[in-house]
């Protein structure tokens, strides 16, 4: 059986923020990622030379969920990110090259832009609404309030207002409201089409496969 690809992310903060990305995410780091422990085959680590964050996942599928729980943990600080396709074995698929490609295309994306997928399987079209996707959800994400984002990240541990409410210690009907206004149930449609999207079977070619212009 082929060894299947892996899937360089890399995270930084957006442009001109005053936060860097190890400030933004505090100790929370470990925490957001608790959940992707067995879709991370090489656990993340912060370079606080460029200053970015890289991890390799084994599929593609959960890299938008990663990107989500990376951004909440972060919040109010925006973050982008990248995700590249990397060779599953040789030079080009050791770690080091993956995070190095990943690192390399976050530094080299276009400021306005939040999430860059350099998914060769992906029409540009596909590439740009995936973008535009991100970028409406982060949108939302940062215009929350602070107790929106705690009942927000309880309720996607515990998986029910009733425990949320005893979590935070409130009735289960502020719990509703505060999901509600935070378009939670819209933003899980958009999470649930990303990740589809991003699980749809990469085409089989040729490595080293050449880089869009």
């Amino acid at each position: 059986m082929a060894p299947s690809q892996r899937f360089g992310l890399a995270f930084g903060t957006a442009p001109r923020q005053r936060k860097t990305l190890a400030e933004a995410l505090g100790n929370d780091l470990d925490g957001a990622l608790a959940r992707f422990t067995d879709h991370i085959t090489a656990p993340a680590v912060l370079d606080n030379a460029n200053p970015l964050g890289t991890l390799i996942l084994d599929d593609s599928g959960p890299a938008f969920d990663v990107a989500v729980a990376l951004q909440e943990a972060a919040w109010p600080v925006p973050l982008r990110f990248t995700l590249v396709v990397a060779p599953p074995a040789g030079a080009a698929g050791c770690d080091e090259a993956v995070r190095s490609k990943a690192a390399v295309t976050l530094n080299s994306m276009d400021r306005q832009s939040v999430f860059c997928f350099d998914l060769p399987s992906k029409s540009e079209e596909e590439l740009a609404m995936a973008d535009s996707t991100a970028a409406l959800h982060r949108t939302l994400v940062l215009g929350w309030t602070e107790t929106r984002l705690h009942a927000v990240r309880s309720y996607r541990k515990n998986g029910r207002q009733a425990m949320v409410a005893a979590d935070l210690n409130i009735s289960q009907q502020a719990v509703s409201q505060m999901l509600l206004g935070a378009n939670f149930r819209r933003l899980k449609r958009t999470e649930e089409g990303m990740r589809k999207w991003l699980a749809r079977p990469q085409r089989t070619m040729l490595w080293p496969m050449k880089r869009r212009g």
